[in-house]
């Protein structure tokens, strides 16, 4: 089943509206034609028209066209779902109406085909370039809304600093029959050009993927100082061992709390959140002390959501091409004064919560790649744990949790722990 789904600025805002509407062009039944089928069901976006992407407007009340309108229902994460797809009075099940727009465009524009040599070109920000990643590199292209510049300028950049920096294109399709040879609105896979890249190397999307991947390695000494810093937070936490739910793990896409709504992102890292003591589940005790992994420098203290994120720099563990392993903690006291140099087993906080902030204390671990001199003060939390938007490389911390008898990895959520 495919689910097509919008995300909305300011979704988050009281009472928002049950239903929202798109309605489609002719030309548009191509994009409803073309939704990509990833591993059976595979959610993708459709954007508004503030993207660069173009898009169709959304409205609060159905259009009365004869045009196809495509209903959006508010679901309990937060955003919104396809469910139905109106026309001329009648109402079609999304994966019914699919099945009618491929035959209707095969009629209308022949074969869907690359235009060989055409592109649309972008520099998207945060937010453009999660919704890529959520949508495994799909974008919904509405040629009939960009700009020639967009299409002929392949190095047009937003970047705010010269470390921080992915461009994109996304090919442009027509139809193979001689009156459809305008580009038509389609889903299509981007390629990625990272980093100050000036030979102009696309990477098709799952190309860039595998090698960020190959990229993403646990250096040996930290794996091994994490098993004895685990021991350590183990004890400290008055468990027996972790228990890891779905959504706390390295690449999850589901939030562990709340409605188990879909992140904005992958998630970068660990959450301990809960732990067993003498068999019975628990939550990680506030004031519980964070040491570091392995001696390193602190290069940056920067303000999360629910406390301080303390980042470590480890200059023994380097990789070839000169990145140097970091480790990321998020959701703590930091500890003060603040020292420039810390040893392994010394503490940089604690385990805390905000009073104002209902998800549970925990302490959220990511473990990076960057390169020497990365300005993070400059880029913030939001962008260096947002993965692969910038030159960092997140490293996957899974095997170290899947291999340790101090963890337990639990398939589904019963029996979870609820903290209001």
């Amino acid at each position: 089943m495919a689910a097509l789904k919008v995300r909305i600025r300011g979704r988050r805002r009281p009472d928002p509206p049950e239903f929202f509407y798109q309605s489609l062009t002719p030309e548009g039944i191509a994009l409803l034609a073309t939704i990509p089928r990833v591993g059976g069901e595979f959610a993708v976006s459709i954007p508004g028209v503030n993207s660069w992407r173009g898009g169709r407007p959304f409205t609060t009340t159905p259009e009365l066209a004869d045009n196809p309108v495509i209903v959006y229902q508010l679901q309990p994460d937060c955003r919104y779902t396809a469910v139905a797809v109106r026309e001329n009075g009648q109402e079609y099940a999304l994966e019914e109406f699919i099945k009618i727009s491929k035959h209707r465009a095969r009629d209308r524009f022949g074969n869907i085909e690359k235009i060989p040599g055409r592109y649309a070109y972008a520099a998207p920000d945060k937010e453009e370039w999660g919704s890529i990643l959520r949508d495994d590199g799909y974008v919904a292209l509405n040629p009939e809304n960009l700009s020639e510049e967009s299409i002929t300028t392949p190095l047009g950049a937003r970047a705010f600093c010269p470390q921080i920096l992915i461009r994109i294109r996304a090919p442009l399709y027509r139809g193979d029959k001689p009156s459809a040879q305008n580009p038509l609105p389609v889903f299509s896979r981007v390629e990625v050009l990272q980093d100050n890249d000036t030979e102009n190397h696309w990477l098709d999307f799952e190309e860039y993927q595998r090698k960020r991947e190959r990229m993403a390695v646990v250096p040996g000494a930290f794996a091994a100082g994490f098993a004895e810093w685990l021991t350590c937070f183990t004890e400290e936490s008055g468990f027996d061992r972790w228990r890891f739910r779905p959504g706390m793990a390295f690449g999850e896409r589901t939030e562990w709390w709340g409605p188990r709504g879909r992140r904005r992102t992958v998630h970068e890292g660990l959450d301990f959140v809960e732990g067993f003591r003498n068999g019975d589940a628990k939550l990680i005790p506030e004031g519980v002390p964070v040491r570091a992994v392995a001696s390193g420098e602190v290069v940056a203290e920067l303000d999360d959501f629910m406390g301080k994120t303390i980042v470590v720099r480890h200059p023994s563990m380097t990789q070839q091409g000169g990145n140097i392993f970091h480790t990321i903690m998020s959701h703590i006291h930091a500890e003060e004064p603040r020292k420039s140099f810390v040893m392994k087993g010394e503490i940089l906080g604690k385990v805390g919560r905000r009073a104002d902030i209902r998800i549970r204390p925990h302490l959220h671990l990511t473990g990076a790649w960057f390169p020497a001199g990365f300005p993070f003060a400059e880029a913030g939390i939001d962008t260096i744990m947002h993965p692969g938007f910038t030159s960092a490389i997140l490293a996957n911390l899974n095997n170290l949790i899947e291999t340790n008898p101090l963890c337990v990895i639990s398939p589904d959520d019963k029996g979870f722990l609820i903290d209001d």
